[in-house]
């Protein structure tokens, strides 16, 4: 039986949401820019307003509503336990709670890597796994993580758990620095910003306005050149990075999403690579795969956060069964 959910993204720019399919199909699209100079309580309130709308304009029996946001997430109580300044007066607000006493939905929160991660399990490239470890990167702006355990994501004792990108790289006191000012972190060198930098060391090229995109299609347009070998390095990077939570883990799988993730095996061979000759022999053969899900990713994740499993893997054999029935006749 088909059930419906509402999925909504609080991002920093815009906020976005629609309506999903508990076999993970995203029916109905809407969003509204992030209305970041109001502040927090002003954000939550759009951010249910859209959800309202998509409420409305549903001609289906909606079940639940699930968000994923930035920040530190208590899951538990649905609110934000910590979060950094690009949302201003986020911290402490009940996100579940409040969605809840708008919509009469169950609601569920959690934050936006996360959600990714989640939605990569109940619908992507973990989709076949039914039990085991999940080690999920998100590279971007930032360098976000999650960790999965038997389809269920480990939180850790302060809602930190899964948060990869400040492993650190180097113990040099004099190495790159992240965005929040750590020194030598995997954020630093394999976000977008790391990419650009490790090509700034390549070219010698400080221009400020370089962008990662600009890297990418240098890469694209020169092979063998600059772009290129910064790609593969920033792999390299991502490898060492892998190899210690391979060793510490020993995972089933680790995903790779976000923004450089979809430079797909230009950036992850290498990292496959390191990671083969450098971590232990057991987990230096867990594969590593490119995410699945795409654009739709953090609403089909934040839908799941209220989707029971049961349903989620029902959806899934129905999908097996029509893969293998024969097409229906055309009508005449």
């Amino acid at each position: 039986m088909v059930s419906h959910y509402i999925g909504i993204d609080i991002g920093g720019t815009k906020i976005a949401g629609g309506t999903v399919t508990n076999a993970g199909l995203v029916l109905t699209h809407k969003h509204c820019p992030t209305p970041v100079e109001l502040g927090g309580p002003q954000i939550l309130k759009d951010s249910i307003a859209l959800a309202v709308e998509l409420l409305r304009s549903s001609d289906q029996k909606i079940d639940g509503v699930g968000i994923g946001a930035g920040g530190q997430i208590d899951a538990d109580k649905g609110l934000v336990y910590s979060a950094t300044d690009l949302l201003p007066g986020w911290r402490g607000l009940h996100i579940t709670d409040a969605f809840t006493k708008e919509l009469g939905l169950k609601a569920a929160v959690d934050n936006d890597v996360n959600v990714l991660a989640l939605g990569e399990a109940r619908f992507g490239a973990a989709s076949a796994l039914e039990k085991g470890t999940v080690v999920f990167l998100a590279l971007g702006t930032g360098v976000g993580g999650a960790l999965l355990a038997n389809g269920s994501l480990h939180h850790g004792a302060n809602w930190s758990g899964g948060e990869f990108g400040h492993i650190l790289l180097t113990m040099d006191p004099n190495a790159r620095r992240d965005a929040g000012g750590a020194v030598g972190t995997l954020e630093a060198y394999c976000s977008g910003s790391g990419l650009v930098q490790t090509w700034r060391e390549l070219t010698g090229n400080n221009d400020p306005g370089i962008t990662g995109e600009d890297v990418v299609s240098d890469a694209q347009q020169n092979p063998g050149g600059a772009g290129t070998i910064a790609i593969v390095k920033t792999g390299e990077y991502l490898g060492y990075g892998l190899v210690s939570l391979a060793n510490a883990l020993d995972p089933d799988l680790i995903i790779i999403g976000g923004g450089l993730g979809t430079l797909g095996d230009a950036l992850l061979n290498p990292a496959r690579e390191v990671l083969k000759k450098r971590a232990l022999p057991g987990p230096s053969k867990c594969p590593v795969v490119q995410a699945k899900l795409g654009v739709d990713a953090p609403i089909v994740g934040a839908a799941s956060l209220v989707m029971p499993k049961s349903e989620v893997l029902a959806s899934q054999f129905l999908n097996e069964i029509h893969k293998h029935q024969p097409p229906k006749a055309a009508r005449a």
